[in-house]
């Protein structure tokens, strides 16, 4: 059967979200990655030590600067080190907390796409401001927040969340699955064009031993 039969439309009433979500199992979930680059392959598995503080210092490509409003609950003030390591190809992101911030690092290139800059409370954490882009230069900032959400929930809480498609992908199912696949691997299970409030988790985040 060929997988474009396989990626479909979820009616907002069949979702926990209150949104229509494309499924892209079928892509995300079957498609293996591949790089004739051998050194974007020794990347993409290159994170087992690290804590985040090698990217600490690094410049982002986008100087962008927006402000931003999402709470994530903690059990105890978070440490700094590794919320998510990527362990396979098909992982894209690895994601450290250091110093009252979280950065997102593209895991084939090593290369720092943003920062998320954290204010502490007793039981939560919240994301203040966020530099930099995550998939495009050109993205809105409601895209980057949602992006960055979404990243948080499916890496570092391994939630069962919508990755935010770009205007328009969502017309064209296919592309949609491909891109997801792209830019956020085999943790992308379904997508959508739609907002979705950013309430906090129940789910704490939590430093990787």
């Amino acid at each position: 059967m060929d997988a474009t039969e396989n990626i479909r439309w979820v009616e907002a009433a069949e979702t926990p979200w209150g949104v229509p979500v494309l499924d892209v199992r079928a892509v995300t979930q079957n498609m293996i990655s591949t790089s004739a680059d051998p050194q974007c392959a020794a990347n993409a598995i290159s994170f087992d030590r690290d804590d985040g503080s090698a990217f600490a210092a690094d410049e982002l490509a986008s100087p962008r600067l927006i402000g931003a409003l999402m709470r994530f609950r903690v059990n105890a003030p978070l440490a700094d080190g590794a919320l998510f390591r990527p362990r396979v190809m098909e992982h894209k992101w690895a994601i450290f907390h250091h110093q009252q911030r979280i950065l997102f690092v593209r895991s084939w290139t090593r290369k720092l796409h943003a920062i998320a800059e954290l204010t502490p409370h007793e039981e939560y954490v919240e994301i203040t401001r966020i530099h930099g882009v995550i998939t495009d230069p050109e993205e809105s900032p409601l895209f980057t927040t949602m992006a960055l959400g979404f990243l948080l929930r499916s890496h570092a809480l391994g939630m069962v969340y919508p990755a935010p498609l770009p205007e328009g992908l969502e017309e064209t199912p296919l592309e949609a699955a491909m891109w997801c696949f792209q830019m956020f691997g085999n943790l992308a299970l379904c997508a959508t064009h739609e907002i979705i409030p950013l309430n906090m988790p129940e789910q704490a985040l939590e430093v990787l031993a």
